[in-house]
């Protein structure tokens, strides 16, 4: 059996968690959380872990485990429920629980793995305790997995054997993307409004773009601290017939809207504590939609698009040049199509999620 290690494997949590859940080693997967769900979006014995009692679902019922006494610590309760499931390897979600969940898959005699993600691999290096932490996992652990070259060699340079670390790519699944309508001048953006995400780049390079485009729009997904300081830019700009700020949206709406848009805007850059993008998915499901990115030339991200061949990537903070590339496109519907029929053929055939899959499972010994 495989067990799955993530802070949360709720419906909201990161799309690749769900994946790997899904995919890894499907019908023969445990997990182990800290955050209890009433409706486990994933089959398979689960069991939360946090400040309250660890609780077990085994899809049917829901139990407190005795053996949450005072005289059992977490690991124990974890390893337990490690060995009474024939866990023989587990793979911890982000290298901060995966430095947490160590002694626990040692007690239960499994091959351990982490996957790190994107602040797990930049900000948090920052603190020399975490590097520490992380240095006794490259010693102790038997892989590794990033989401891109850029922060695998970030982990190699404080120490992780260049040997026991491959790159994953959060995939893609294509069937889930269907060609989009393109329709001229309509872009997406989606993600969190916080500063890695530059948000608010993005609206004023799309804003400075449209000002002579009339049927330019823009549809935004996403929430987060800045996102008040967006809507109150719009407001003061006039731009809520150009600009439409969603908020929170299921997974669902960013798929329809995906289905016709023809440009994917993000200005991801490197937020002043240190926090990188991994390699954003939303940027993987854009192309597997056929979208032109404009992006920028920060951590993975040019490590899927191709500056000039699935779209435009400008320097980080380069707000007139990311209004440039997008006007450019703006102008060439047909350079928009091409650029577009590339990025889906690309998504496709290096980012999709079962790739993904087979390399996580080859690492780690599993067969299906």
């Amino acid at each position: 059996m495989f067990a799955l290690a993530s802070a949360s494997l709720s419906e909201s949590s990161q799309t690749f968690v769900r994946q790997h859940g899904k995919m890894i080693s499907p019908g023969k997967t445990v997990f182990v959380s800290l955050e209890k769900s009433q409706t486990p979006p994933l089959s398979g014995p689960h069991l939360y872990v946090g400040s309250r009692p660890a609780v077990v679902v085994d899809g049917k019922s829901r139990k407190a485990l005795s053996i949450l006494s005072i005289f059992r610590s977490r690991n124990d309760v974890i390893a337990g429920f490690l060995r009474e499931h024939n866990v023989t390897t587990m793979m911890a979600e982000f290298g901060g629980l995966g430095w947490k969940l160590l002694p626990a898959a040692q007690k239960a005699g499994c091959a351990y793995f982490v996957h790190f993600h994107g602040y797990d691999a930049s900000k948090k290096l920052n603190s020399p305790k975490t590097v520490r932490q992380y240095q006794t996992l490259f010693e102790q652990a038997q892989g590794f997995f990033a989401p891109s070259q850029f922060l695998a060699d970030k982990l190699i340079a404080i120490g992780c054997p260049k040997d026991a670390i491959i790159v994953t790519p959060c995939g893609v699944e294509p069937n889930a993307f269907a060609l989009s309508a393109r329709l001229p001048q309509k872009c997406l953006a989606v993600g969190r409004f916080v500063e890695k995400k530059a948000p608010l780049v993005t609206i004023a390079a799309f804003a400075a773009a449209a000002k002579s485009r009339p049927s330019a729009h823009l549809d935004f997904i996403g929430d987060g601290p800045l996102l008040g300081e967006c809507q109150r830019y719009v407001a003061k700009h006039q731009l809520s017939d150009k600009i439409t700020l969603h908020g929170v949206a299921p997974h669902q709406k960013v798929k329809e809207l995906m289905a016709n848009a023809s440009l994917f805007l993000q200005h991801s850059v490197t937020a002043s504590d240190g926090d990188t993008e991994g390699l954003p998915v939303a940027i993987l499901e854009a192309m597997a939609s056929g979208l032109a990115v404009v992006s920028t030339k920060h951590s993975g991200i040019p490590e899927a698009v191709i500056d000039g061949q699935h779209g435009f990537l400008v320097a980080e903070h380069d707000e007139t040049a990311m209004a440039d590339a997008i006007s450019t496109l703006m102008d060439d519907h047909e350079m928009v199509e091409r650029l577009g029929d590339q990025a889906r053929a690309r998504a496709i055939s290096n980012f999709s999620a079962e790739r993904s899959a087979s390399l996580i499972r080859e690492k780690m010994g599993i067969v299906l």
